[in-house]
């Protein structure tokens, strides 16, 4: 299996999740020009998904979904919440729209769709598993609730947001109810907050953890990474085996991709 983030950020978010013989894409906030740049800087091949899954109906989770559905004749998985509340969908022809149930599978790929806690409507991560191989992806989270623990057991690699530094939010220039929604149970999840479920509730089983939608405003790249890496190593001595990897994602560019 290869993973890699296209981009994560408030300006756009897409992972690319790929066996030997099927490939998806999570989320479309990249138009098709940016996203081909994106897949050849990453030396990814360009050519056509065989799906694409919508985590939730915002703006920089849909905005790409347009462009991609006039070069790829592809199905868009996006639940009738999502598909409510994203905007730009009216020109998509009703039979490439697909809703989904909690399980179903795209080629070899067996897909886990659950609840996330987010301001949006039905907001949903995604758990995916080739054979032995199993990751999750788990961006705009308000929090880390005990389902959504379950579901990050047992992977072998993790997409999980590490949004913001909460005392650059309190001191940065945002208006206070923007700053209020950051850091709610409904907002987007720091690093702090990540790194409480690492030292904490992490099994120690993921070799490869990216950070992903880091704040351009209320985060520092180095200092996500610091963040989590220091849990996980405070998290070592009960798992002996435990050599996970932190990658950074960016807005701009493909993260590293991974082979499984």
């Amino acid at each position: 299996m290869k993973v890699s983030v296209l981009g994560s950020g408030s300006a756009g978010n897409c992972c690319y999740i790929a066996s030997e013989k099927t490939a998806i894409l999570v989320d479309a906030g990249f138009g098709i020009r940016s996203l081909q740049r994106r897949f050849k800087e990453a030396g990814l091949p360009l050519r056509q998904p065989d799906a694409i899954l919508i985590t939730h109906g915002h703006h920089d989770h849909v905005s790409g979904i347009p462009s991609l559905t006039k070069r790829w004749d592809v199905p868009i998985f996006i639940n009738k919440g999502s598909r409510r509340e994203a905007s730009g969908l009216e020109a998509i022809p009703e039979n490439r729209l697909v809703d989904f149930r909690s399980g179903f599978s795209i080629g070899d790929l067996d897909i886990s769709a659950f609840a996330i806690s987010h301001d949006a409507n039905q907001p949903v991560g995604f758990r995916i598993s080739c054979k032995n191989i199993t990751g999750v992806v788990a961006t705009d989270l308000g929090e880390i609730t005990d389902d959504l623990k379950k579901h990050l057991e047992g992977c072998d690699w993790l997409v999980i947001e590490s949004n913001h530094d909460e005392e650059m939010v309190k001191v940065g220039p945002y208006p206070w109810e923007v700053k209020r929604r950051v850091l709610s149970s409904k907002g987007h999840l720091s690093n702090r907050a990540l790194a409480r479920f690492f030292a904490r509730d992490f099994d120690g089983r993921a070799h490869h953890i990216f950070l992903a939608h880091l704040s351009q405003n209320n985060n520092l790249p180095d200092l996500a990474r610091s963040v989590a890496s220091q849990a996980l190593q405070d998290r070592l001595p009960l798992f002996r085996t435990l050599a996970a990897e932190v990658h950074l994602t960016h807005q701009s560019k493909a993260s590293i991709v991974i082979t499984l």
